[in-house]
């Protein structure tokens, strides 16, 4: 039996046609093609700014100081991350690029329209070698760079330190303290390092090895440079090692000599040591650490 609509007193013809159940079937399919059509140019929109071919990604600027880093290490590590186009390419990716290199103690990464990478790239300040394998650093932080001897030949004119974890800046300060009393003298340190039982030793630039010991340290090296001038200076280059562990005084022992025969040729190595105790007023004295 076909359905009769009639027409209600008071209502117009448009409102009743509205309100056939067709209708309201029609207005939902309509609200669906809607939002279909605007989810179709969300992803048109996505895919159109994340291609390549339509916003390129032309240019990669870096500003930044870069003194033991190589630029083809920042180069490597940028170009494995930009992936995608101007738009597309993860800015965050591209930072845990450049943070991951032990070198670089800073970074930022910015888009500039409309085809520019602007990057940032602050280095770590190197104070001294530590332990031999790592860099310590203004920050006191220690990094682990690959084969810095090879990248930077600088690190190689760095001081030395060595001692117990957690004791490198407290090293590095009693290296500059240590070596601010010597300069006077005309003696440069390029190494220190304390055992673990915090005996500390400094070796100077023409490889003379002062042992300090662990107490009393700036007045056992004031004795020293009290009578360096008179008794060491001239020999410098013929001393090995001066022990400083003695309660009044330090014992001296010299490089070995070389044994040259009549023909003027080198020899055998002659174990020709000398050992000599210097005191203050006295030729024997104990060691006290």
């Amino acid at each position: 039996m076909a359905a009769v609509y009639a027409k209600r007193p008071g209502t117009s013809l448009g409102e009743q046609i509205m309100a056939w159940p067709w209708a309201a079937m029609a207005r939902h399919t309509l609200h669906l093609l809607a939002l279909a059509g605007m989810v179709a140019a969300l992803v048109w929109g996505w895919r159109a700014i994340h291609d390549p071919w339509n916003f390129p990604l032309r240019v990669v600027k870096v500003d930044g100081e870069l003194q033991h880093l190589k630029p083809q290490a920042v180069q490597t590590a940028v170009d494995e991350r930009l992936q995608g186009s101007f738009f597309g390419v993860e800015l965050t990716n591209v930072l845990r690029g450049l943070t991951d290199l032990a070198w670089i103690r800073d970074a930022r990464v910015r888009r500039e329209w409309p085809d520019k990478l602007h990057l940032w790239v602050e280095e770590h300040k190197p104070l001294a070698l530590w332990r031999g394998d790592a860099v310590l650093t203004a920050d006191g932080s220690l990094i682990y760079p690959e084969n810095k001897r090879e990248d930077d030949r600088n690190l190689e004119r760095l001081p030395a330190l060595s001692g117990a974890d957690g004791r490198e800046m407290a090293l590095w300060n009693e290296f500059n303290r240590l070596g601010g009393l010597l300069q006077p003298a005309g003696l440069r340190v390029v190494a220190l390092r304390e055992d673990q039982r915090g005996s500390q030793t400094l070796v100077l630039e023409h490889g003379l090895t002062l042992r300090l010991g662990r107490e009393d340290v700036e007045k056992r090296l004031q004795r020293f440079l009290d009578v360096f001038d008179k008794t060491l200076a001239s020999r410098i280059g013929e001393v090995e090692e001066v022990d400083l562990r003695y309660a009044n005084g330090f014992s001296v022992r010299m490089r070995a000599v070389e044994k040259v025969t009549n023909s003027g040729r080198q020899g055998e190595r002659a174990p020709m040591m000398q050992v000599s105790t210097v005191f203050e007023g006295k030729k024997n004295g104990q060691k006290v650490g």
